[in-house]
């Protein structure tokens, strides 16, 4: 059955490279942006006179924001490469916070990342039965559970909570303990080794002072949650492209009928895929309890929206959603610092902004590159001539996520199938 559902799939539109390993073009092309984006921090932090922007503080809390935005993005993978629209994926992250903030209260912070997928499961059962088995619109159900979640989270909370000793209403009783966190040796004082990072920061040294704060940023006490959610991304590629469920699931979202005609499993397919996007969509809500040491009314704070967002910003691909999740959760830390720091963030999106346009109009794709073209410019002239509020920088991933859409718009292609309705009549699962 994988060999012929192979054969019929070059005929769908999302037909993709099986390999998992970048070709070189792909990783000259990585290396240049990579650079490119290195110069651009370096000459943001002294045209902007914001050394933060290369601080490890900075560095390190753009990790620990990246992971639940990466995380909750790849749950909605697994959903809408199988042809299910999730944009329930707040309300699933609020079942996770709420679920891990009671498992960790009472068993501690490994119980509480399990509770967090326990409450991501919930939701995505009643999602797979009401959208797979019953046929329900989709988009309706997403935004019904992000609405219920909510409010049964605070209903909860106060039979739960309130009245207990350190718990309210808006709140759980804290979370004791942490889990481990891994620094890297040789690098970030690993295992009793020097810091090499902190002294290359420290040195003052333009350039180096700058690679040592990024480094060590991204290295430094990274907690094992982090790492777990990071290698779920890679995880999720290997299933994607090199097993058998990844083929199936793939089918199920661009050609849901020639899956059945094949021998394949329709709603079993993705119902697999609901449960297990849920269940990651609820690990990130786990995470972010973990972070507060506590469940906290509205903690999510749309990241669930955000999540979606990058995975269409990373069109559908893991590699994409690494990449988009990054760019917000930096965004984040950004908005957590000072006001120059934010100015020197515009500063970096208006010159990639002008420089993808200008690639694009280059290229002969002169429609997709007035955008961009267009966004850097008005960034630039914000820069220049416009004083910005301090409460901007709070709002800062929500301006990014607005105009990376605006950016990316033009490039998207989702699952041929996504949304569509598969009767059960027509499927023997």
């Amino acid at each position: 059955m994988t060999d012929t559902v192979e054969s019929a799939a070059p005929s769908a539109p999302a037909a993709a490279p099986r390999t998992l390993a970048p070709s070189p073009r792909r990783l000259r092309a990585g290396l240049r942006w990579a650079l490119l984006g290195l110069g651009l921090v370096i000459v943001a932090q002294y045209v902007a006179d914001a050394p933060g922007i290369s601080a490890s503080s900075t560095w390190g809390s753009a990790l620990r924001l990246t992971v639940p935005i990466a995380v909750v993005a790849i749950g909605g993978l697994y959903s809408e490469r199988a042809g299910i629209i999730n944009v329930g994926l707040e309300g699933m992250m609020i079942g996770g916070t709420w679920v891990a903030g009671v498992f960790g209260w009472m068993w501690g912070p490994w119980a509480a990342l399990a509770g967090g997928v326990v409450g991501g499961l919930v939701f995505g059962i009643v999602m797979a039965v009401l959208c797979i088995e019953m046929g329900l619109n989709q988009l309706v159900v997403g935004v019904a559970i992000n609405v219920i979640a909510a409010a049964l989270a605070r209903f909860m909370s106060d039979i739960v909570f309130n009245g207990v000793d350190g718990g309210t209403i808006a709140r759980s009783p804290r979370i004791d303990g942490s889990l481990p966190v891994i620094s890297v040796p040789f690098l970030s004082g690993g295992l009793g080794t020097p810091d090499l990072t902190r002294t290359m920061e420290g040195s003052g040294l333009p350039v180096i002072s700058q690679i040592g704060g990024i480094v060590g940023g991204l290295t430094h006490d990274v907690s094992l949650a982090a790492v777990i959610g990071l290698l779920l991304i890679p995880a999720t590629a290997y299933v994607l492209w090199r097993t058998k469920f990844g083929l199936r699931w793939r089918a199920a979202g661009e050609q849901p009928a020639a899956l059945q005609a094949l021998g394949g499993r329709v709603h079993r397919t993705r119902y697999i895929a609901v449960l297990v996007g849920s269940g990651l969509a609820g690990f990130a809500g786990g995470y972010l309890a973990l972070m507060s040491q506590a469940y906290v009314e509205n903690q999510t704070a749309g990241r669930g929206f955000i999540g979606l967002a990058t995975l269409i910003f990373g069109n559908w691909m893991p590699s994409g959603v690494f990449l988009g999740s990054s760019l917000f959760g930096f965004s984040d830390a950004v908005g957590l610092g000072r006001p120059e720091t934010f100015r020197a963030l515009l500063f970096i999106l208006a010159v990639v902004f002008v420089i993808v346009g200008a690639l694009r109009i280059w290229r002969g794709r002169r429609r997709s590159g007035i955008a961009p073209l267009a966004l850097g410019g008005v960034l630039v002239l914000v820069f220049l001539f416009v004083p910005l509020p301090t409460e901007l920088a709070t709002a800062a991933p929500y301006l990014v996520t607005l105009a990376v859409l605006v950016v990316a718009g033009t490039t998207m292609r989702p699952p041929a199938a996504l949304g569509a309705l598969f009767p059960r009549k027509n499927s023997r699962s």
